[in-house]
């Protein structure tokens, strides 16, 4: 049988040694990452029996923040940088963010502190070490490792954090902010409305791709992100008043919009085949049969094999729907007010991005011109 000495000294963390009266200490010396956390802090326990209750519940905590379950306590210019973003990530501002901007920060800084470099990894890093040129070795990894836009955002959001540090004086200045960015030209692919009919025409050929369709109608008829349509519950539609009520996950804004007569017979059916659970556009889970909304991968997948079908090109995505109901309101010449209403935007300036100089625009611009 093992004595109370002997288990605390197969203890993690704990060394035992003699004071000059001859009496056993115990010091739990915790490893450094816990400490400069705020986890835990070094002790020393004069008697075996306080040590023996104390100690493994200290260990305990150490193992927690190894895996994660509890984030930094106290940080400061010794923390690592992933120790910095779990206290950013349980900050009031963090928690002020949208869902879905939450889960974008969430991914990206997971994928930022993941980083390699030689042995370690960018999250490694502790913040009285960092500077400009670590920061622009690391950009440039994202930029060789993914794409400029890539990197442009990843750099973004860790900029957020970076800030954080400065609020808590932490850091004199954003070393990120010195590093000079590439320019990326973003995105700007629109669907034809001919393309937008084969499209859903060819989804509902096919059972397996029924939801996916409807998924594409609802994007580009309301305008909205395939996020927020996927996660549609029967809930926000009244059948009765004919509306949808969107609360988008983005920004938190609060649409109302109209269901053409259209829309409402696709809908009005797909309630028959869906109504016992609450999604528009279901997937059973195979691990347990419980009915959850389409995953975006699961949407991207469906969406290449009806694209495959139908022949259209594979440069096409579900979310450049809303991007081309906006365009088709901007070049019908509705108002801008009108077009926010639908969008979720909260400036024109927002609506800036979706302005084309194409000759359907400048053939109405004329026309309107010479109405006057």
């Amino acid at each position: 049988m093992m004595t109370g000495q002997t288990m605390l000294s197969n203890l993690k963390y704990v060394k035992e040694s003699k004071t000059k009266k001859g009496k056993m200490v115990y010091r739990f010396d915790p490893p450094e990452d816990a400490i400069a956390a705020g986890v835990v802090r070094r002790q020393t326990f004069q008697d075996g029996r306080t040590a023996r209750h104390e100690i493994p519940k200290l260990i305990e905590k150490v193992e927690a923040f190894r895996r994660g379950d509890i984030v930094a306590g106290n940080i400061g210019p010794s923390s690592s940088l992933r120790q910095v973003v779990a206290h950013y990530l349980a900050s009031p501002q963090f928690k002020s963010l949208a869902r879905g901007s939450q889960r974008t920060y969430e991914a990206r800084l997971q994928h930022a502190m993941d980083t390699e470099f030689g042995s370690k990894t960018f999250g490694d890093v502790r913040v009285k070490n960092l500077n400009a040129m670590l920061c622009h070795q690391v950009y440039h990894y994202w930029v060789e490792d993914g794409s400029v836009a890539k990197a442009n955002e990843l750099s973004r959001i860790v900029s957020v954090v970076f800030n954080h540090c400065r609020s808590l004086d932490m850091i004199d200045d954003n070393p990120m902010s010195k590093v000079r960015k590439l320019k990326h030209e973003p995105r700007y692919i629109t669907w034809t409305p001919e393309q937008v009919e084969l499209f859903i025409d060819t989804a509902f050929t096919n059972f397996r791709w029924r939801n996916v369709g409807l998924i594409a109608v609802m994007c580009y008829e309301w305008a909205q992100r395939p996020t927020d349509i996927r996660l549609l519950k029967w809930s926000s539609l009244d059948f009765d008043k004919r509306v949808v009520t969107i609360k988008q996950t983005k920004r938190g804004a609060t649409v109302e919009l109209p269901i053409s007569d259209e829309l409402m017979d696709m809908l009005t059916q797909q309630k028959k085949d869906w109504d016992f659970q609450e999604y528009v556009v279901p997937l059973q889970r195979p691990a347990d049969g419980a009915y959850r909304p389409m995953e975006r991968e699961q949407v991207s997948h469906l969406a290449n094999e009806v694209k495959a079908a139908a022949g259209l090109p594979e440069s096409l995505w579900i979310g450049d729907l809303r991007k081309t109901g906006i365009v088709e309101m901007i070049e019908a010449g509705v108002d801008s007010l009108q077009i926010m209403s639908v969008t979720g935007h909260q400036n024109v300036q927002s609506l800036n991005p979706y302005h084309k100089h194409t000759l359907k625009a400048a053939t109405n611009a004329l026309d309107m011109r010479k109405k006057r």
